[in-house]
């Protein structure tokens, strides 16, 4: 299946559309797409003169800087083995499972559910570890204070 979304709120170029959706949402969208199985079709409206509109393009060009770190996560993923968590999705790939972290907590991020046993876990940005524990359905991670990106934060979680 696919999403097919605008930058603003209209398809094609309109002058008048000054509604924009922030770089955040366009993110979050794109992976909410990919952690359900889907694709995300992003239409951009060229002006009469067949440029893109600025606002378009930045964007367009910090989606990509995010795909640029955190790429493996979207790519060649599918649907993540949990659905509908609080602080954000999952993809998978393979022997991995990445948490999109959309709500960064302070200290410590409990995923309730799981049932996985987890061999290493790190962020996907700069591949630092990240310390983790399991007590029975829960794992529990250690995360750093702050998040690495704004939009979305990727914890990288390999699978025995």
């Amino acid at each position: 299946w696919e999403t097919c979304m605008t930058i603003n709120r209209t398809w094609g170029y309109n002058k008048n559309d000054r509604n924009f959706k922030s770089t955040t949402e366009l993110i979050r969208t794109m992976i909410d797409v990919a952690s359900k199985g889907g694709n995300f079709l992003l239409n951009v409206g060229p002006t009469p003169e067949g440029t893109i509109q600025p606002e378009f393009e930045e964007r367009l060009r910090a989606i990509g800087e995010w795909l640029k770190v955190n790429g493996e996560s979207i790519y060649g993923t599918t649907f993540g083995p949990l659905q509908n968590l609080s602080f954000g999705r999952t993809t998978a790939k393979g022997k991995t499972i990445y948490l999109h972290v959309f709500d960064w907590p302070n200290g410590k991020l409990e995923v309730e559910g799981w049932s996985g046993k987890v061999a290493r876990a790190s962020l996907v940005a700069g591949n630092k570890p990240v310390k983790f524990t399991v007590h029975g359905n829960k794992l529990i991670l250690d995360l750093p204070g702050s998040a690495p990106d704004p939009h979305a934060s990727v914890i990288a979680l390999t699978i025995r």
